[in-house]
């Protein structure tokens, strides 16, 4: 019997497995939600809600994620490497820890955007969606305008400003066009909220990786003006956000829009109030996870309950 030449070569899943923990499941939210609430103001607005074009929303939202975030481990591999506290960012691991080469990703990018070409071109030609390739471009834009030379934004500075317009603003918009077709009728104002929410979840996020950042140059918000800026904007920003829901919202009852923004609102409260806000940064581990999670926790209250109040309140 011959011996093979490869004796450690993975098999089954343990082959698929450095290609999914790339894909970092745990952060679809951030696209999954933005979708879901551009589909909730299609059903607001509209009445109009399939799960057929929900199905391929998302599966656009898989692919898409898939995609950026490849190329964003493929960008941050040397910084990543230096980065000993790893944990809301930080990269998925799979190349510190030589699970996979940055070719690989490179190439496994490349596979993802060619597939989301093929969907966005069924989409528009059979579907009915003729503006889905256009989206499909902008998005693109967006994640070289953020990971790539020349611009690449994560590292010059101002990385916040394309992910708030990915996440905020692009990812709705798509959501509401896959549901209704066209744009008419969407609700523009409520986007003023959602960029912030997003813009302020790139500066909370940053702040685990401030010491690798710092020593590697990447120019995030908490490296450009420091740790207790960058937690003092990030709170300015949502509790801004949190203000304009109320008028730009497509129309809800007051007690669902009290249901939506106080409980976050008091979650914002608690850490200034708790004192995390002057002691939070990276150095003291505790309070700075303490920090992210609690306004991680309260943009998470706001999105879910405003996603809920738009589905649940039935066309206004």
């Amino acid at each position: 019997m011959g011996v093979s030449s490869y004796p450690d070569q993975p098999r089954g899943f343990a082959r698929f497995q450095p290609w999914l923990q790339a894909a970092r499941p745990l952060a679809h939210p951030m696209i999954f939600v933005p979708l879901v609430l551009g589909q909730a103001f299609a059903f607001r607005v509209h009445g109009q809600f399939q799960w057929t074009l929900f199905i391929y929303a998302h599966l656009f939202g898989v692919l898409y994620q898939v995609y950026l975030l490849y190329l964003n481990d493929y960008a941050d591999d040397a910084i990543d490497r230096t980065n000993e506290r790893y944990w809301l960012s930080g990269g998925s691991r799979v190349l510190p820890e030589g699970k996979l080469r940055g070719s690989d990703l490179r190439a496994g990018a490349r596979v993802m955007l060619a597939v989301m070409v093929a969907l966005t071109v069924y989409l528009g030609v059979l579907a009915d969606r003729p503006l889905m390739p256009v989206w499909l471009l902008l998005a693109v834009i967006l994640c070289w305008v953020y990971n790539s030379p020349p611009l690449q934004l994560s590292y010059r500075g101002h990385g916040e400003i394309p992910q708030g317009l990915g996440c905020g603003v692009l990812l709705p918009v798509i959501g509401f066009y896959l549901q209704h077709g066209a744009i008419e009728g969407f609700p523009w104002a409520a986007l003023i909220p959602l960029y912030l929410i997003f813009h302020a979840g790139n500066i909370i996020t940053a702040l685990p990786d401030y010491p690798s950042d710092r020593q590697g140059g990447k120019r995030t918000f908490p490296v450009r003006h420091g740790e207790p800026t960058a937690r003092l904007t990030a709170l300015l920003v949502l509790a801004l956000a949190y203000i304009t829901i109320v008028p730009t919202s497509p129309p809800l009852a007051p007690r669902s829009l009290a249901i939506i923004v106080i409980p976050a609102a008091l979650l914002l409260a608690l850490v200034v109030i708790s004192g995390t806000l002057r002691k939070a940064d990276a150095a003291a581990w505790s309070a700075c996870k303490r920090f992210v999670n609690w306004t991680s926790a309260s943009q998470a209250w706001l999105l879910g309950a405003w996603l809920a109040a738009l589905l649940l309140g039935g066309r206004a």
